[in-house]
């Protein structure tokens, strides 16, 4: 996150100036042929180079909260928000961002089975650009508000997807950074961890904190965000308000991502009675 240029004289938090994009695809190979129909036979694929953003401009003011929906669901919002975040680099154009924006990606998947949860604690913090001693200090914060304390020094082995999540998120917000951009659920937990959470990002916001959400359903838009971004065809098709917008795409089609279940599942163990112990907390 270092190495991350950011110019705190920029009026806005984050601009895209004719930004261009091109990313590898795999696609299923084509033709008539004996070999071409022998290749699709054994799900063979090609790799090709295709356009997922053309001269995309826009620019994004400080405090504000933007939704950002795909028109079509081959319409991708992910790489949006990794441009956002300069963890993508964009082929022509430029992206100016006035200080860090936190991208929050992945979740459950972050978290290493083979770790404790104080290990995966420090080491999401520090990829999060948070120090040792930052991580130290917000460390009772973040096992208070994630309900980690009986199982602090345990293998993560044990831990259900669901608090896996809860563990990346809550160090995500303890970085209290100025901007953040998400790709996935905003809030997340039961219903009880869920009220804290919409605390915790509405009281960000007030204090002018900058958010770009992508993969939220159409509540969490409309309760959250003041401004929605529609991309069609690699392009800003819409600029306007969330009722906009949906109107636009449809509510429908505006569902929240979930993390991908075969990746939570990784290295859990069978113990119902570890996995209780978290539960309990």
């Amino acid at each position: 996150m270092a190495r991350i240029h950011c110019d705190p004289s920029l009026g806005n938090a984050l601009e895209f100036e004719d930004v261009t994009l091109t990313m590898p695809r795999r696609r299923r190979r084509k033709g008539g042929g004996r070999s071409d129909r022998l290749r699709r036979l054994a799900q063979e694929t090609s790799k090709v180079d295709e356009q997922v953003y053309g001269n995309l401009t826009f620019t994004v003011a400080p405090g504000e909260a933007v939704a950002l929906i795909g028109r079509q669901p081959k319409d991708s919002t992910v790489e949006l928000i990794r441009l956002a975040a300069g963890t993508l680099i964009p082929d022509h154009g430029h992206v100016r961002r006035r200080d860090v924006i936190l991208p929050i990606l992945r979740r459950a998947g972050l978290v290493n089975a083979k770790l404790t949860v104080r290990q995966n604690i420090f080491v999401i913090g520090i990829l999060l650009g948070l120090s040792p001693e930052q991580i130290n200090e917000r460390m009772d914060w973040i096992v208070t508000t994630a309900g980690l304390s009986r199982a602090l020094d345990s293998y993560a082995r044990a831990c259900p997807p669901e608090l896996r999540r809860r563990i990346v998120w809550t160090v995500s917000m303890a970085a209290d950074a100025k901007a953040y951009a998400t790709q996935g659920s905003l809030i997340v937990g039961d219903d009880s961890y869920r009220e804290v959470g919409w605390q915790h990002v509405e009281k960000l916001k007030e204090q002018g904190a900058t958010f770009l959400v992508a993969g939220q359903n159409a509540r969490v838009m409309e309760r959250f965000c003041t401004r929605a971004l529609v991309i069609g065809d690699g392009q800003v098709i819409l600029d306007g308000t969330v009722e906009e917008a949906l109107n636009l795409v449809g509510r429908g089609q505006v569902k929240e991502d979930e993390d991908d279940a075969a990746e939570d599942a990784i290295d859990l163990l069978d113990s119902s009675a570890e996995r209780d112990e978290w539960r309990a907390d």
